[in-house]
């Protein structure tokens, strides 16, 4: 089991706080940081490969991180050195982040895909149960697997996220036009290099993306997997995910569906909010929280201050609370 995650490693190297990354698309650069070393991890799938990170010892099986939509497993890169020695941690990027293959050209993304991808890499490293720490659309995948299959996940820890959250039929149905159309024009960009900017303005422009939840001083981790340097100007970066990602359907579902759905979430789980942030704050996300509580008495629910980006912002804040489920359920 471990010994396939030693022959996914791909070669990286750290010189004081510039980290010098190379993988199989020959894309070399450094930035900044001031995280614990990782190692670079590569899982075949059938469209490609996901790429990942793992903190910790690699002959342990190590708890599956799991990032939001439109970032990458850098969205870790805080809070893991505080937590891998209790457990090691891997951080996949969803496909179409970060540094994974993209979807095939004329093909889209499908929330739904997301709790599949969990069951691919439990069944490629043959893991019995599987240990889950997920932020966002990543927390959302991570219900819905762990809700479809009980038995097969030891716990799981959801930051902000529960379930997906957008209920104004009337909003959803008016973004779809114009959706479907710049979902049609990204299809026919893909070969194109996308516009490029200044660290400077990349980082504001995704800071101010995130409705300014991630701070300006934390986008870097971001940008280490989610950018690559332009072509036309090695100065400049570039966003490098897969600009389909932009344009994904996330289409309500039934709640009655939901409700079912969250009631077989029965493993030891922990939820942390951020009080600043919006998400999962309506009325409806509220009532599947409390169904929560009531049906499993193993659900651990905590509130903080901060944002969407909390374990982000404020790593050592989190962790406190994330260390002592450990070591209740580990």
């Amino acid at each position: 089991m471990m010994n396939k995650l030693l022959r996914s490693i791909v070669i990286i190297s750290k010189t004081n706080n510039n980290l010098l990354i190379t993988n199989s698309s020959s894309h070399c650069r450094k930035l900044h940081t001031n995280y614990g070393i990782s190692k670079e991890i590569t899982i075949p799938v059938q469209w490609g490969y996901i790429s990942g990170k793992l903190w910790g010892n690699e002959n342990e099986q190590p708890i599956l991180a799991l990032h939001g939509w439109q970032d990458n497993a850098g969205t870790w890169d805080t809070l893991a050195p505080l937590l891998f020695e209790k457990r090691p941690i891997l951080a996949i990027d969803f496909p179409g982040h970060g540094l994974s293959s993209w979807y095939p050209q004329g093909m889209t993304y499908f929330p739904w895909d997301y709790a599949r991808i969990i069951l691919s890499i439990k069944e490629y490293y043959k893991w019995d149960k599987i240990s889950l720490l997920c932020h966002s659309l990543g927390s959302i995948a991570g219900l819905r697997f762990a809700a479809l299959f009980p038995d097969e996940v030891s716990w799981y820890i959801a930051i902000d996220s529960l379930i997906a959250d957008d209920y104004d039929l009337n909003i959803v149905v008016d973004k779809y036009p114009k959706n479907l159309r710049k979902l049609q024009k990204a299809q026919s960009l893909l070969d194109e290099e996308p516009p490029s900017y200044s660290v400077y303005e990349i980082t504001k422009i995704w800071h101010i993306g995130t409705r300014k939840s991630v701070a300006l001083d934390k986008v870097k981790y971001l940008l280490i997997r989610g950018s690559k340097p332009s072509s036309r100007d090695a100065t400049k970066l570039y966003f490098s995910r897969d600009s389909k990602l932009k344009h994904m359907f996330f289409n309500p579902e039934d709640k009655n569906f939901v409700a079912a759905l969250v009631k077989r979430l029965t493993c030891p789980s922990l939820y942390i909010k951020g009080l600043d942030s919006p998400f999962a704050s309506d009325d409806f996300s509220i009532e599947m929280r409390k169904l929560i509580e009531k049906n499993n008495k193993k659900f651990e629910c905590h509130f903080l201050p901060g944002t969407h980006y909390l374990h982000l912002n404020d790593p050592e804040k989190v962790a406190n609370i994330i260390l002592p489920f450990y070591q209740k359920y580990n």
